[in-house]
């Protein structure tokens, strides 16, 4: 087992800047940072449980002590410690396809797993060894502190994303090309893998990421279960939302944005993805079509107002925007070019949506090979085709032999 001890994640010039100079131009901003503080002393650790019940979990018992057992012809797999720069020791499952150990680190492919969470990767070592393998890349997987062997406790979200940012540290240390690098991100996992994405893209170290059924933001997760209409079950059929709800919500969103700022918990995972470049990311949600929307869960554990899908619906609008601009530009007599365009405008509207195998289904939590988008491709094949974007796009090859070190 190897031991890798991160640096302190960088910050550009810029973001110094806009830090200090803020609090010098405007001083009171002192005064929030020391309330942030005080109250993040006072309620972090037990918000932090609520946000990471894992860590509360005894997933020590499922301890892989041995992962040479799951090494096959094709794959070795190895443990590391990822050591935080507070000292957090990240428990960390890596496999490597046999067929990259002579491959320069530049060229080789990382997929990094960031699970929800009230899970370890202990819960998809099969997965990883099946991307390793249909992927054609090396798979990591790793424990959020205060989760299974990993030590410390997580206090604030920044805990969680100097985690997630020490995993991508260790790889770019390694000599891995950041375009060469996606991360496979779920739940909470996909809220801190955006953090963690967009602040490598703000050093200017592009990396991609997946984000698979996601929230927009802690606030809006919170609101958008206020706003349900629930059975006596507790579950809400088809995402309605009731007028008492709604109102409901919108009292109280400003206070629970107030409280959730002050605890420094609030992922805004939302604003994070949306400045990552188009082409370096990805995402799915789960949102049935209308007809049949009335009688399913859809997602319980994320509201549709929260979600990262209903997020980016401006963004949405303004690409099939430009495709109707383009369909009305385009000659009526060319059909085939019309239809190009119509195929492409339904494909933003729905190809990233998804639906569980029967009424009654978790979608949230349902393996991605049984969630299947209008056109009946599973979000598996989803996440695939997206890896198979970023290597023909922008990943980083060989231009001659020279792949052996």
């Amino acid at each position: 087992m190897t031991i890798y001890k991160a640096p302190k994640p960088q910050y550009t010039n810029w973001q110094w800047f806009k830090f200090i100079g803020l609090r010098t131009v405007f001083p009171p901003v002192l005064l929030w940072d020391l309330l942030k503080l005080g109250v993040n002393k006072l309620a972090g650790k037990a918000i932090g449980s609520l946000v990471l019940p894992a860590q509360d979990n005894a997933y020590s018992t499922w301890k892989y002590r041995d992962p040479s057992r799951f090494n096959t012809d094709q794959i070795s797999c190895k443990r590391h410690t990822v050591v935080t720069h507070d000292g957090a020791e990240l428990d960390t499952f890596e496999i490597k396809l046999k067929s990259q150990k002579q491959v320069d680190p530049k060229y080789q492919k990382y997929i990094i797993n960031f699970v929800g969470n009230d899970m370890g990767y202990e819960h998809i070592v099969d997965e990883m060894r099946q991307d390793a393998v249909e992927l054609d890349a090396n798979i990591v997987g790793f424990n959020l502190r205060g989760v299974g062997m990993s030590t410390s406790r997580a206090l604030s979200k920044d805990d969680l994303v100097t985690d997630g940012i020490a995993q991508v540290q260790r790889l770019l240390d390694k000599g891995v090309s950041p375009q060469n690098i996606t991360l496979k991100t779920f739940s909470l996992g996909a809220g801190v893998g955006s953090l963690v994405a967009y602040h490598f893209h703000q050093l200017g170290q592009p990396i991609n990421i997946f984000n698979s059924r996601s929230f927009s933001n802690i606030t809006d997760f919170l609101v958008g279960h206020t706003r349900l209409d629930k059975n006596e079950n507790g579950d809400a059929v088809g995402h309605k939302e009731s007028f008492g709800g709604k109102i409901l919500g919108w009292i109280i969103k400003p206070i629970i944005k107030l409280a959730v700022n002050l605890a420094n918990w609030e992922i805004d995972a939302i604003d994070a993805f949306k400045n990552i470049p188009k082409e370096y990311r990805e995402y799915i949600a789960v949102r049935s079509r209308k007809e049949i929307r009335e009688n399913r869960i859809d997602d319980p554990v994320i509201p549709h107002y929260a979600s990262i899908h209903k997020g980016l619906s401006d963004e949405r609008k303004a690409e099939k925007a430009k495709i109707d601009r383009l369909i009305s530009a385009t000659d009526k007599n060319d059909t085939r070019k019309i239809e190009e365009l119509t195929a492409a405008r339904k494909k933003v509207s729905s190809d990233r949506k998804m639906e569980a195998a029967y009424n009654g289904a978790d979608g949230h939590n349902s393996d991605p090979n049984k969630l299947h988008n209008r056109f009946d491709k599973s979000a598996h094949t989803i996440f695939k085709e997206f890896v198979a974007k970023v290597k023909e796009d922008h990943g980083v090859e060989p231009t001659n032999n020279m792949t052996l070190r």
